[in-house]
C-alpha cells in the first residue's frame, strides 16, 4: 500500500530534484533576507554590460550615434521589461556624454514608453533641453519592414555601436550581420535561444539567456531581483560542484554519487 502511494504521489526517483528545488528555495530566502537588511549583494560581472559604456564612449569619441533596438516584443514580454530597464542606464550615459542616440521601435506602445524614459534620463543628467524628439520613434508593426527600415539606417548612418536587447526573432540574423558589416561594435542580449547563435556569430558581447535578465537586475537594484540572481549563482556553483566530485568518485569505482544524480 505505501509503495502505491509512493507511486501515486511522489516519484522517488526524482528525489534529487526536490532536494535541489529546496535548496535553491532556501538559498533564495537567504538572499532575500539578506536584501532586505541592506546587506552586499555581489553579482557576477557581465561583459556584455560592462562594455556599454565603452561603446557609448567610442561613439562619443567618434561623432557617431547609439543604435538602440528593443526587440519585436510588446509590454507581455519579459525580455521587452529587461530591455526597458537597460535602456534606461544607456540614456542616461549617453545624456551625460552628449552623443547622439536612435532608438527604432516595432511596438508603438513600447515606444511610448522608452520615450518617458529618455526624457526622464536627460532630466536626471541635467540636460532636457538637448534631448532630441523624435529620437524614440516608431518604425513598422511588420517584422520585415522594421527590418528593411532599421538595416537601412545602419548602412546609411554607420552608427558606432549596436546594442540589441529584448526579444528577437528571425530577424536577428539580419540586423546582426548588417552591423557586423559596418563594422560597429555591437552588444546583444536576447530571451529566445534559437536566435543566440546569430548574435554570438556576429557581436563583440552577447547576453546569454538569463543574462539579459541578470543585466536588468543588476541595473534596477531592486533587492528582490539581485537576491533571485545571486539565489541562482549559488545554486549553480553547486551545482556545478556535486557534478565535479560525481565524476571524480566515478574515474575512481564509485559511482554511487552519479547514480543518485540520475533521473528516470
Amino acid at each position: 500500500m505505501g509503495a502505491e502511494l509512493d507511486t501515486r504521489w511522489f516519484d522517488l526517483a526524482r528525489t534529487n530534484q526536490l532536494v535541489g528545488i529546496l535548496l535553491f528555495l532556501t538559498f533564495l530566502l537567504i538572499n532575500i533576507r539578506r536584501a532586505q537588511k541592506g546587506g552586499t549583494m555581489f553579482i557576477r560581472p557581465l561583459a556584455g554590460l560592462q562594455a556599454l559604456d565603452e561603446a557609448i564612449g567610442r561613439a562619443t569619441e567618434m561623432g557617431k550615434s547609439i543604435l538602440y533596438l528593443p526587440g519585436l516584443g510588446d509590454m507581455s514580454e519579459v525580455g521587452t521589461l529587461a530591455s526597458i530597464t537597460i535602456f534606461g542606464r544607456v540614456v542616461r550615459k549617453v545624456a551625460d556624454l552628449g552623443c547622439a542616440l536612435d532608438v527604432p521601435c516595432y511596438d508603438p506602445v513600447v515606444m511610448a514608453i522608452m520615450d518617458d524614459l529618455a526624457r526622464h534620463g536627460y532630466a536626471e543628467a541635467g540636460r532636457s533641453d538637448e534631448y532630441r524628439p523624435g529620437t524614440v520613434h516608431y518604425v513598422s508593426a511588420q517584422q520585415f519592414a522594421y527590418v528593411a527600415a532599421v538595416t537601412g539606417v545602419m548602412l546609411r548612418e554607420r552608427p558606432a555601436a549596436n546594442v540589441y536587447m529584448g526579444s528577437f526573432y528571425a530577424e536577428s540574423l539580419f540586423l546582426a550581420e548588417t552591423g557586423n558589416l559596418t563594422g560597429a561594435i555591437q552588444i546583444a542580449g536576447c530571451d529566445k535561444v534559437t536566435q543566440l547563435p546569430f548574435f554570438v556569430c556576429a557581436c563583440d558581447y552577447t547576453l546569454m539567456g538569463e543574462e539579459l535578465f541578470a543585466a536588468s537586475a543588476y541595473i534596477g537594484r531592486e533587492p528582490a531581483q539581485l537576491a533571485t540572481i545571486a539565489a541562482q549563482d549559488w545554486a549553480k556553483a553547486v551545482v556545478a560542484a556535486v557534478i565535479v566530485i560525481a565524476l571524480a568518485l566515478s574515474a575512481m569505482g564509485h559511482p554511487e554519487l552519479a547514480q543518485v544524480l540520475k533521473t528516470s
